[in-house]
């Protein structure tokens, strides 16, 4: 299973910004924030080169977690000993850190803004749907993407801990949408 770790480590490290800006023979590293994410790449690329770059690395963080979470145990069996739960945090975990410290470019990444919104919709599309939906909000509002980074965060938290109950059994009833303290 360390082999599945390492390989969702290497997964999330393609630097997709990077790759990007040099085929336009630029080094994001050196030009706007120095960064390789998503929004250096839309500022210094344009929209059409940000918004792929933002696909490549959303879909880095979707594909492997989609696959611990429903192909894993088909192809290990019985995920190799290891907690299966155990298995898919330390997944996301590592595609996260494969991007913001990745391993081709002296352990210098993105954010990860983008590779864990893949994650997370992976994990639970409701709760990243709440999220995305806060982020679009703040951004429409305030025309800068960290806010709404960082308020899509706040959110995601408060969002998991309400939507988490409605994941559980498959109980999705209408009470739990009254109010948070109405499970206690």
């Amino acid at each position: 299973m360390i082999a599945w770790i390492v390989f969702y480590y290497l997964i999330g490290a393609i630097p997709f910004g990077y790759l990007a800006g040099r085929i336009r023979g630029i080094d994001l590293r050196q030009q706007g924030s120095r960064n390789i994410g998503a929004t250096n790449a839309w500022r210094v690329l344009g929209w059409k080169w940000g918004l792929s770059v933002f696909i490549l690395d959303f879909l880095k963080g979707f594909i492997p977690v989609f696959g611990a979470l429903n192909w894993l145990p088909f192809l290990t069996g019985d995920a190799g000993g290891w907690d299966f739960n155990v298995l898919v945090v330390l997944s996301c975990f590592a595609v996260i850190l494969g991007h913001t410290y990745t391993c081709f470019l002296g352990f210098r990444g993105g954010k990860g803004v983008a590779t864990t919104a893949g994650v997370l919709f992976a994990l639970n599309p409701v709760v990243a749907c709440v999220a995305l939906a806060s982020w679009l909000v703040v951004m429409g509002i305030s025309g800068i993407v960290s806010l709404a980074s960082l308020v899509a965060a706040v959110v995601m938290i408060a969002a998991g801990w309400w939507i988490y109950p409605l994941c559980q059994d498959g109980d999705v009833s209408p009470r739990y949408f009254t109010s948070p303290f109405s499970r206690w």
